[in-house]
């Protein structure tokens, strides 16, 4: 008993280590696939209408581009507002913290200066030349008034120059590797789609002979391709919730755009948690330049986590659950495990993994318990 234990928990180790060594493979495989269960009903239908199933697969594919290629669309020009704001959003903030001490040596300025002093005492200790303690603190303070007076507002520019090169080399790199995945996705989901009906009599001819085990496990991939459906559609209903929400609120804080911002707001939340820590960003920083307090910007920033943490967390795994017939404890947990397995892939896709999991071991005869476990 113990032993097959052990065996069971290496194994299961082994799985989760192969997942994360193959993930440049996987998720674009996983990806296709799932495009491809939620498109065929379509793909079906133009075929029946063209009589030509590569015109058919062709014009679903363009389909799906076209609606990827609007989302973007949306949520750049979004983008784009904001960052070409940041000018303004800087000197509101300079402004404020002008205004706010305007005699005397401000909270910044002795900042400012204490770290200056920090990094002299560093460079003293490397060398290996302390001073004594009068002549450090007189040394650091000179030192201080020096570096003031020959530098004073450079250090702030210098270090946000090297901020915004350092995230442009790493946002292109972000997108070149995600337009790579995308590209191999579509690929993936065009030929399993050109294959139809003989790629999957193949497929179920995998399992061998026995007509019991092939009607399992074409009453499993057929639950599959409906899962996936439902996991879409939940995810709509989700997300228009999200947006109109964000709308309305947007509208009541008197923001430009508000339309705009409840579409971003519902296309950011495809991507659980990070999609809406990016949405509470922007639209705080919105909120600041409309209003020019810290105050209406740290209130639409409660707003906006606690929408996400009702709607897209507790309302969404109550859904997903009742849509999959599986406990949202389950439909949680597998978000976390495929979010730290698969980074922003992991979270994107973790529901419908776990879905597809659970449909798999119920028509397994070695995972009946499993699936019990995470039945609702």
């Amino acid at each position: 008993m113990r032993a097959s234990a052990a065996v069971k928990i290496i194994a299961t180790l082994a799985v989760i280590a192969a997942l994360w060594w193959g993930q440049r493979f996987l998720i674009p495989l996983a990806a296709g696939l799932m495009l491809a269960m939620l498109v065929v009903p379509l793909t079906v239908r133009l075929e029946v209408w063209l009589h030509s199933p590569v015109a058919a697969t062709v014009l679903t594919l363009l389909v799906v581009m076209c609606t990827l290629t609007a989302s973007a669309v949306v949520f750049g020009a979004q983008l784009v507002r904001v960052a070409e704001r940041v000018p303004e959003m800087i000197s509101v903030v300079a402004q404020q913290m002008a205004e706010r001490e305007p005699e005397g040596e401000s909270l910044m300025a002795r900042a400012r200066t204490a770290l200056q002093q920090l990094d002299r005492a560093a460079d003293q200790v490397i060398a290996g030349k302390p001073l004594l303690h009068s002549e450090r603190r007189a040394a650091a303070l000179a030192s201080s008034s020096a570096a003031l007076a020959a530098k004073p507002n450079n250090n702030i520019t210098d270090g946000a120059a090297v901020a915004l090169r350092v995230t442009a080399v790493s946002g292109s790199n972000v997108l070149f590797g995600f337009a790579a995945n995308l590209s191999i996705i579509f690929f993936i989901t065009f030929f399993v789609l050109m294959g139809g009906k003989t790629l999957a009599a193949r497929f179920l001819g995998l399992w061998g002979y026995d007509l019991e085990v092939q009607l399992r496990a074409r009453a499993a991939m057929l639950e599959c391709s409906r899962q996936i459906r439902l996991y879409v559609g939940v995810l709509l209903v989700t997300n228009t919730i999200i947006g109109g929400a964000v709308w309305a609120a947007f509208s009541m804080a008197k923001l430009p755009d508000a339309a705009g911002w409840g579409v971003t707001a519902a296309l950011l939340h495809v991507v659980p948690y990070l999609g809406m820590a990016l949405l509470t960003l922007l639209g705080a920083a919105e909120t600041f330049l409309a209003h020019e307090t810290l105050g209406a910007a740290l209130g639409m920033a409660t707003f906006l986590v606690l929408l996400s943490t009702l709607v897209g967390t507790l309302v969404s795994a109550w859904l997903q659950g009742r849509a999959a017939k599986m406990n949202s404890a389950t439909v949680f947990i597998g978000l976390v495990f495929w979010g730290a397995l698969w980074g922003i892939w992991g979270l994107f896709l973790g529901p419908a993994l776990v879905v597809l999991l659970k449909v798999v071991a119920e028509h397994s005869p070695s995972g009946v318990q499993l699936a019990k476990l995470m039945q609702g």
